[in-house]
């Protein structure tokens, strides 16, 4: 098991309480970026939607300035690494009433993962997870530290395949596991729209920002499971993958698209 470098509210290597709300409620919220070359990638998106996480939950008092420092402190002169931030409530008292104590602020730096260069080259396998996510519009789109729901579903298999998707309970494609999910119908793109549930990525609202000012039509809509007979290509992304094309889902073949490997090639450098 890897173990990470690791900041705890501005000490290296320091401690968390037992009585913190984020291992007690899963109160608080997370990110992962990427550092690659030295740089921290899409801070300013990682940052606002951490913001938007905090604010969901009325998380107050988060130092944004002292965060970025601890970020660098890590990264030093590291060219390519994982940092995951954690923010929680902090410590309180039994009881889920909201507590007004200092956040806890959780900076990791990872070693940069090692995947196989064959899930770029020739796409990944992608599974369907019969566990539903559930459907709850306050919580859609931001990274809170409650993902019981994914661990469920990525227990579904071993290593057979790369990813699942997963539902909620209306058979609405949603995302994968640990990633967003992009189709290809007739030379336009469609991808999920996350207004009751799922996990709106950095990477995800860069793809559609990209296609916005590059003519790819795109749709964020509902996307019903039995619609994906009807697609061509299917592609995975997050902020550390960047984008992986999908060369079948639940065995069915899917074919590598000239949209996605023009994503590719803007993405994956």
């Amino acid at each position: 098991m890897q173990v990470p470098e690791v900041i705890i509210n501005g000490v290296k290597s320091g401690q968390l309480s037992s009585l913190d709300r984020g291992l007690s409620y899963g109160d608080g919220v997370f990110e992962t970026i990427a550092v690659k070359k030295g740089e921290i990638h899409y801070w300013d998106d990682h940052l606002e939607r951490l913001k938007q996480g905090c604010d969901v939950l009325k998380l107050e008092g988060l130092d944004v300035d002292l965060l970025k420092n601890e970020v660098e402190q890590l990264v030093n002169s590291e060219s390519k690494c994982v940092i995951k931030i954690i923010i929680t409530r902090g410590i309180g008292e039994r009881g889920y009433k909201p507590t007004q104590n200092p956040l806890t602020r959780i900076v990791q730096k990872y070693s940069w993962p090692e995947f196989s260069s064959s899930y770029t080259q020739n796409g990944v396998k992608v599974t369907q997870c019969n566990f539903c996510l559930s459907r709850q519009s306050r919580l859609s789109g931001i990274k809170h530290l409650n993902r019981l729901e994914q661990v469920l579903a990525r227990s579904e298999w071993n290593d057979e395949y790369q990813e699942g998707l997963v539902c909620d309970d209306q058979n609405n494609i949603i995302e994968a596991t640990s990633s967003n999910v992009f189709f290809e119908q007739d030379k336009r793109l469609v991808t999920p729209e996350l207004m009751q549930c799922g996990v709106a990525g950095v990477m995800r609202k860069k793809i559609i920002e990209y296609c916005q000012f590059n003519n790819i039509q795109i749709e964020v809509r509902e996307v019903k499971q039995a619609e994906i007979t009807e697609f061509q290509g299917m592609c995975l992304c997050n902020s550390i993958i960047g984008i992986w094309p999908v060369a079948s889902y639940c065995e069915r073949k899917l074919s590598r698209t000239a949209i996605i490997d023009q994503l590719m090639a803007e993405f994956n450098r």
